[in-house]
């Protein structure tokens, strides 16, 4: 019945995952599909659609192969090198998996804020496109005013921001991220995941912390442009699965049960072609 659009599996025995360091003890291990499925299970949803979480083919390779496997993975948002003249036949490939239904770089950790501005991405990007494959924006704020040019200048591309940008909600830091979402959410070709946001506060977070934040991107970006995610297992360094999907529904109870659909299902499926 619902869609879950942003978890991650990982085996750190891979190597792959240069973030991740032995005292981020909670993530630190094997995260599996076995984990997560009675998870979903208990929340009736059906379909998720595993997102990167390292910056090598190698990897989406690996999570392309989970997702043959088993049947409640819908998609994968794997990574290439954007930047790389081998791009278009790392897409090839990766491509002859028709789970794959997109790309995200990791903009986040680029040291350079204006990188997604590179020109000679261009080509690649409408390589991607003309796969049918999405691009995930992993932005913090001080990415936000280079993302509005990004979305204008590739206005065919379909683009979802992912956690709602990251706002920085422990300093309550809320103005220029506003103003920057509100342009960004005129974008026709652009969406916003309804994830990652509880993690931004850690295991102490206050509901009335969240509240500006949320309230805000529900009423700004609607039924149509929203995805639930759970950004699992991410999120557990924050609050469990279940009690993050039941308060992500408590923030959408003024919504019809149309709508909730399209938040929590319909725009997942529509975007990624699950």
């Amino acid at each position: 019945m619902y869609v879950d659009s942003h978890q991650h599996f990982w085996k750190l025995s891979r190597g792959d995952y240069s973030w991740m360091t032995p005292d981020m003890k909670v993530l630190y291990k094997d995260f599996f599909p076995e984990d997560l499925e009675p998870l979903i299970k208990d929340k009736n949803i059906t379909q998720t659609v595993i997102v990167q979480a390292a910056d090598t083919v190698a990897e989406t390779e690996f999570t392309l192969s989970l997702a043959s496997k088993y049947d409640f993975i819908a998609g994968v948002v794997g990574w290439v090198d954007l930047d790389s003249d081998k791009a278009k036949d790392d897409i090839d490939k990766l491509c002859e998996s028709n789970f794959l239904k997109g790309f995200r770089p990791m903009i986040h950790d680029i040291q350079d804020d204006e990188w997604m501005l590179k020109d000679n991405l261009g080509e690649n990007l409408k390589y991607m496109n003309n796969k049918n494959l999405s691009f995930d924006a992993l932005v913090r704020p001080n990415h936000l005013k280079h993302l509005i040019k990004f979305v204008n200048k590739y206005d065919y591309l379909p683009i979802v921001i992912d956690h709602i940008a990251k706002p920085v909600i422990v300093n309550s830091e809320i103005d220029e991220w506003k103003k920057d979402m509100t342009e960004l959410s005129k974008a026709n070709n652009v969406h916003c995941k309804f994830s990652g946001i509880v993690t931004e506060v850690g295991k102490d977070y206050k509901k009335n912390q969240l509240d500006p934040y949320i309230d805000f991107i529900l009423n700004l970006f609607g039924s149509d442009k929203l995805m639930w995610g759970s950004d699992w297992p991410v999120l557990t360094m924050a609050d469990s699965y279940g009690n993050w999907f039941d308060l992500a529904m408590d923030y959408c109870s003024s919504f019809s049960s149309d709508e909730k659909n399209k938040i929590f299902s319909l725009n997942a499926k529509n975007f990624y072609n699950l």
